[in-house]
C-alpha cells in the first residue's frame, strides 16, 4: 500500500483483478461482456435500487449511483 499516492495502489489492483479474469478465461472489461456505454444507467439501477434498495451499495465502502456510474464507465 502506497500511503502517500492511494491511487497507484487502486491501479495496481485493478491490474491484478483484471489478470485475475483473463487468467480463469472471464470478460475483464463491457466490451468483452458485450455491455455498451448506454447500458449503464440500467446496470446502475438495478445494482442500486434492485430489491428494495436504497440507491447506494455497501460492501468495504458505501456507494453511490454516481460512484457505480463512474465506476462502470471505467469499464467501457
Amino acid at each position: 500500500m502506497d500511503f502517500a499516492h492511494p491511487e497507484v495502489t487502486a491501479k495496481a489492483g485493478i491490474k491484478a483483478l483484471q489478470n485475475f479474469l483473463i487468467s480463469i478465461g472471464m470478460p475483464k472489461n463491457f466490451a468483452e461482456l458485450g455491455a455498451k456505454e448506454e447500458d449503464i444507467p440500467e446496470l446502475v439501477r438495478v445494482l442500486c435500487r434492485g430489491d428494495g434498495r436504497d440507491g447506494t451499495i455497501s460492501g468495504f465502502v458505501t456507494l453511490t449511483e454516481e460512484d457505480c456510474t463512474n465506476i462502470y464507465k471505467m469499464m467501457v
